[in-house]
């Protein structure tokens, strides 16, 4: 076991034996991943609870979010409990934390993580500051679905069609379509063993792209409805209000993907997607290209990400966070075209 000692390692260096030395000693595992949860959380949860569970291990999987609906058709997602659900004096003796650059990303699952137990941590954000006893953090990787994987094909896993599926939604999904630049020729021939291995790209991009509720659909609408350039039309701005999911009658979890609309427009470089949570708090998600570095943006609130996606939470007015954020995206243009 390796309680008490940290041990880290990057893309070089994938400690694919040590991860299997601590699932041998193992008993009862928690995998969690983040709140707000994405493609690759979803898909990598998933698919790790699936491996664990093959080889014999007890297994909880625990979430602080309720899960977009786009990603229901995800085999076994039901078994995702929230939080809440669970009797606190629930003890693990491991913890897989996947795609969380910090512990307080999972939200309140992180209440069931006592001192002695230990944390894998998996992940790709270049922020992830290393809070496991196994850290291993690759940011050159397009996705925790790719470091799955990978760690997968090293002990001879045999892929089953479901696993196959989840993996890809996660790659699918954190690639942007294998639109981002992570997206490598590795990544590229991963997708292609997944789709061998049973993964059906038609299926998976219709559930999660082509498949929208009419609440979604009317919230996109109202968003788009107030679309704002700025900084000579190299800025986009989403807004997102309570009364705005009031109307649709849309959960907030609709709104997952909206960001990506910012960077369709000819010319925009940069854009923000303003969630309103109260009337003086908003959740900020920010994309790029062309260099500008939104993590470090997101970092100055408490946030990160990756350097062109990239999220934060702000103490301000949906109005004043939107100010505030194209002021500090139009400084990071003037300051690249210096």
């Amino acid at each position: 076991m390796i309680q008490n000692n940290r041990l880290s390692f990057t893309s070089s260096t994938p400690p694919f034996g040590e991860i299997t030395e601590v699932i041998k000693n193992a008993r009862r595992i928690l995998v969690a991943s983040h709140i707000d949860p994405d493609g690759d959380s979803l898909g990598t949860q998933l698919a790790m609870a699936e491996y664990l569970q093959d080889i014999g291990k007890e297994v909880i999987l625990m979430r602080d979010s309720e899960i977009p609906s786009k990603y229901t058709f995800l085999h076994n997602v039901d078994q995702i409990s929230h939080s809440e659900n669970f009797d606190r004096e629930l003890k693990f003796d491991t913890a897989f934390i996947l795609e969380c650059p910090n512990i307080a990303r999972i939200g309140k699952a992180s209440d069931y993580i006592t001192d002695d137990v230990n944390i894998i941590n998996i992940d790709h954000h270049q922020d992830n500051n290393a809070f496991g006893h196994l850290n291993w953090i690759n940011n050159t990787a397009s996705s925790v679905g790719e470091m799955i994987y990978e760690y997968f094909k090293s002990v001879s896993y045999k892929i089953t069609p479901a696993v196959a599926e989840l993996l890809y939604v996660a790659i699918l999904t954190d690639t942007g379509r294998f639109r981002y630049r992570s997206t490598s020729p590795r990544t590229l021939e991963i997708a292609g063993e997944l789709v061998a291995a049973g993964a059906d790209p038609q299926l998976i991009c219709d559930n999660v792209y082509y498949n929208m509720k009419p609440s979604s659909m009317i919230l996109i609408g109202k968003v788009l409805n107030g679309i704002k350039f700025y900084h000579g039309n190299q800025i986009c701005l989403l807004e997102l209000s309570n009364k705005m999911l009031e109307v649709s009658k849309a959960d907030r979890s609709e709104s997952d993907g909206l960001v990506d609309y910012t960077l369709f427009n000819d010319g925009v470089i940069t854009g923000a997607l303003i969630k309103e949570i109260t009337k003086d708090s908003c959740k900020v998600s920010l994309r790029s290209k062309n260099g500008i570095h939104v993590a470090a943006i997101a970092a100055e609130y408490g946030g990160g990400g990756h350097f062109n996606a990239a999220g934060c939470s702000m103490n301000l007015s949906l109005e004043k966070a939107g100010e505030e954020i194209v002021r500090k995206l139009s400084e990071a243009i003037d300051a690249q075209n210096e």
